[in-house]
């Protein structure tokens, strides 16, 4: 039976919350569940502060737990804090050639790009902290600086993206993993505190809609936005229940435990002492008015985060969390995302529908994430750091969410440039008044190989995946010779820009280049009245005059060609001073 346990640990910045549960017919059943607070303030805004403060009270839990069962605990479910997560938005622009048709991998490069760039601000910030990215999510498109939905098949001359990233500093992991190992426990599956509430808050019917989850603690207020299936970005708000009962503290000039229980009471009156050891009786009314301007400040707060990522109003929002409870939050927070008040819902533990008990029914919005945990370690058994391979590269990436070729390359820095077969540059020139174009070469494009198999960025990968990149290669630019020339068009001189150069001269861009023709007569024709030479050959047809005018066929229609007075054909040969007539 122990094999099949799931023993998952919340620990929370006040308190931590161990359950032992079993799956059972697709439903986790909760067999125990052991409680206790932390004695000092160990943990700040979710982050572990003294690690044998807090192993210590994992570890009585744990014993607990085990003494309760007559088991014992050797593996545990952890989640990271979602207010230890970074989130950036960054929008990356790339100049393009405006004839250029754009595809998938112009995209995928774009986007890698913005990743990248988010990844250095990020790490910029913090310096010498390490972090692991999470998730990121396409906020637009953008073409010459316009939104538009998908940039595929269109031209144009600037492409941008913008996205939201989000990263859990590695110190976060590292400090759960030591908590962990103190307690005697090995850690076989992490997840972050947000996508564990969302797991059993928001049924996956609807997971697909914009939704904003709100998890409202002691300390902080902690924001995850989901839409079309996945979590777009997650924030933070310092700013949370204490603070209210600061407010009463302050007011009623109580220790901090009296005001936390004026908070919390349903009675319509509440009697307390305050620290001079006088009697009061406040009725629920007063309270509410006293505490009315926090509750509103916690409010906005929270409403301009969510704005802030999700650039409007959500579909609905989901409270969870101690503080959730507090009185009016849900109004206000309806009333500053303007949405009906039945879209913001405080979800309480007794409502998950996945959970069965052998032990005490939980409830209340505050176990929503620790059933949360061991629900998403129950139906996700999956490693919480998978081993990839890179170019024979060893890699340990956090397997918090479906892992992609473009994660490993993220992990890696691998420049996105590299991915890219730029073709050459374009050779532009005038040979005898007409504009010629020599086209660069095409260069080679990067391989991904997954396990030997083409892949592309967007491809899955897998624990023990081998990747490999292999880097594009540019293509030449377009090149030619006064040599070449001459070869072509059997010239035996050419100028450039009116003087006489080398064989071995590479022409240049912008270059005027004649042909000459030694030892025979000068070739002419009249083109509607205009003298013409022409060049480089022994005889003429019609159709050659074409090399040496400028003239653009019409679509759909021949032009009526007249040779001296006469209909002409392309294949009719010319002599020195034909009269030519071109009618369109």
């Amino acid at each position: 039976m122990n094999d099949n346990l799931i023993f998952s640990l919340d620990i929370g910045t006040r308190v931590v919350v161990g359950i032992v549960g079993v799956a059972e017919n697709d439903k986790l059943k909760i067999l125990a569940v052991e409680q206790m607070e932390h004695r000092d303030r160990v943990m700040f805004d979710g982050q572990i502060h003294d690690i044998e403060k807090v192993s210590s009270v994992a570890c009585k839990i744990k014993e607990k737990l085990e003494k309760k069962l007559g088991v014992s605990l050797k593996n545990v479910s952890l989640a990271a804090a979602g207010r230890s997560l970074k989130t950036k938005i960054v929008r990356v622009e790339k100049s393009i050639d405006e004839n250029y048709i754009i595809k998938d991998s112009d995209i995928d490069n774009l986007v890698l790009s913005a990743l990248n760039t988010a990844k250095e601000e990020i790490s910029h910030e913090g310096y010498t902290v390490k972090y692991h990215m999470v998730g990121y999510s396409i906020t637009s498109f953008y073409l010459d600086g316009l939104p538009i939905t998908n940039l595929k098949d269109h031209t144009g001359r600037e492409i941008s993206v913008e996205i939201i990233a989000t990263f859990l500093p590695y110190d976060v992991v590292e400090s759960l993993y030591s908590v962990a190992k103190k307690a005697d426990l090995n850690v076989t599956y992490l997840t972050l505190e947000p996508i564990a509430a969302i797991g059993v808050a928001i049924m996956p019917q609807i997971r697909m809609l914009n939704i904003a989850l709100i998890d409202i603690g002691a300390g902080t207020s902690d924001i995850a936005i989901s839409k079309e299936g996945n979590i777009i970005a997650y924030s933070m708000v310092p700013f949370a229940g204490d603070e209210v009962t600061e407010t009463i503290q302050q007011h009623f000039l109580t220790d901090f435990n009296t005001a936390e229980k004026i908070k919390t009471t349903s009675k319509k009156e509440v009697k307390f002492k305050d620290v001079i050891g006088i009697e009061h009786k406040v009725s629920r009314t007063d309270v509410l008015k006293i505490i009315e301007p926090v509750v509103k400040n916690l409010s906005k707060k929270i409403c301009d985060e969510i704005l802030k990522y999700n650039g409007k109003s959500p579909s609905a929002v989901f409270l969870v969390g101690g503080s959730s409870n507090l009185p009016n939050i849900a109004e206000e927070i309806a009333k500053n995302l303007s949405i009906p008040l039945e879209r913001v819902s405080v979800r309480d533990a007794s409502s998950i529908n996945v959970v069965e008990y052998k032990s005490k029914k939980l409830k209340g919005p505050e176990y929503i994430t620790p059933i949360g945990i061991a629900y998403s370690s129950m139906i996700d058994r999956k490693k919480d750091f998978i081993t990839i391979y890179f170019n024979d590269e060893k890699l340990e990436l956090l397997n918090v969410k479906e892992m992609t070729i473009m994660d490993v390359l993220l992990k890696t820095n691998f420049d996105s440039k590299k991915l890219i077969a730029r073709p050459g540059k374009n050779l532009s020139f005038t040979l005898n008044g007409k504009n010629i174009v020599i086209d660069g070469e095409v260069g080679i494009p990067a391989k991904i190989l997954k396990n030997g198999i083409a892949s592309n960025l967007k491809s899955k990968v897998e624990n023990g995946d081998k990747i490999v990149v292999v880097s594009g290669i540019n293509g030449k630019d377009a090149s030619i010779t006064v040599k070449e020339l001459k070869d072509k068009y059997g010239a035996s001189k050419i100028t450039v820009n009116g003087s006489i150069v080398d064989d071995d001269y590479i022409v240049k861009n912008g270059d005027d280049v004649k042909i000459i023709v030694e030892n025979q007569e000068e070739f002419f024709v009249y083109i509607n009245g205009d003298k013409t030479i022409l060049t480089g050959k022994e005889q003429y047809i019609f159709i050659d005059i074409f090399n040496f005018i400028d003239f653009q066929m019409p679509k759909n229609k021949i032009p009526e060609m007249i040779l001296n007075g006469r209909k002409a054909s392309y294949t009719d040969i010319l002599k020195k001073g034909d009269k030519i007539e071109i009618i369109v």
